[in-house]
């Protein structure tokens, strides 16, 4: 009986142990080498206080921190409270089966509808192409979605030059404003959203439903 409860005890502080990295790798903090490259964290795993909801003045509540991991549950967008030039946003997403994401920058807030608040990276969704930006330039290779899995994407933004990239492999690159881009803008569903694109500093916006983001940073190019 003493052996077994040794075994147990042991057992419970493996346990205690585990539980408790668990618990310290929610908060995401930078090393001081990533900050001296100018990263900065849009979300640290806990506070919210770097975004405010889509024609809001506050945080919706569809849109809460769990785990380490900013969840939407669908409805209003998340729009981060600062703006945003030439810069290079990475950041860790996962959706559920039947979920949807999407990233907007160089954002604006104007009353309009999110769909067309700024140029987007598509990550989710009926129809979507993983890397898509609303169907005006194809990525060159098309990723198969698999739910609940953890994906890492980054978008890098200097002048109108726009690159995404998917754990860490760069899947699309485009010129805003080109003849090309101005032609498929023309021919899409964001022709009457006035000077689409061309904003030279916006918000970055999170939109979408049963989709988790975490390790969120950005910094300036």
């Amino acid at each position: 009986m003493l052996r077994a409860m040794r075994i147990r005890n042991a057992a419970l502080a493996v346990m205690a142990v585990a539980l408790g990295a668990v618990a310290g790798a929610e908060t995401i903090k930078l090393t001081a080498y990533e900050r001296s490259q100018g990263w900065r964290l849009l979300f640290d795993g806990e506070s919210l206080s770097d975004w405010r909801g889509f024609h809001q003045n506050k945080l919706p509540a569809n849109w809460h921190a769990t785990e380490g991991s900013l969840v939407g549950d669908g409805g209003t967008a998340l729009v981060s409270t600062d703006d945003f030039k030439d810069f290079e946003i990475t950041f860790d997403w996962k959706v559920a089966a039947g979920g949807e994401a999407s990233v907007y920058f160089r954002a604006v807030d104007d009353g309009g509808d999110v769909g067309t608040c700024g140029p987007v990276m598509q990550l989710a969704g009926d129809g979507v192409e993983m890397a898509g930006n609303g169907g005006l330039n194809h990525p060159w290779r098309q990723i198969t979605l698999q739910p609940d899995v953890w994906y890492r994407a980054s978008i890098s933004v200097f002048g109108y030059q726009v690159a995404y990239s998917i754990n860490g492999d760069r899947i699309m690159s485009y010129v805003i404003g080109s003849p090309d881009w101005k032609a498929a803008v023309a021919a899409s569903r964001f022709k009457d959203a006035k000077e689409y694109g061309l904003l030279e500093s916006g918000a970055i916006v999170l939109a979408g439903k049963e989709v988790s983001f975490r390790n969120i940073r950005v910094r300036g190019l």
